[in-house]
């Protein structure tokens, strides 16, 4: 297994928001004003759980890559 592979298995809430606040830097993430969503930028898709949402980019990174 890769290391990022490992990354995904452990991803606990304190991880997860962390890398949320990044994506959220880097645009790849939004969160709607009113709305307690958050949105993946790239694929539309909704998230109502950070954990939820960095395990689904972990998951679309890899498979992005080449």
């Amino acid at each position: 297994m890769s290391e990022s592979t490992y990354d995904t298995i452990d991803m606990y809430e304190e991880k997860a928001m962390m890398l949320v606040e990044q994506l959220i830097e880097k645009g790849i993430v939004e969160m709607p004003p009113d709305e307690p969503i958050l949105v993946h930028v790239p694929t539309g898709a909704q998230f109502s759980s950070a954990q939820n949402l960095a395990h689904y980019h972990s998951g679309w990174k890899a498979g992005t890559a080449e």
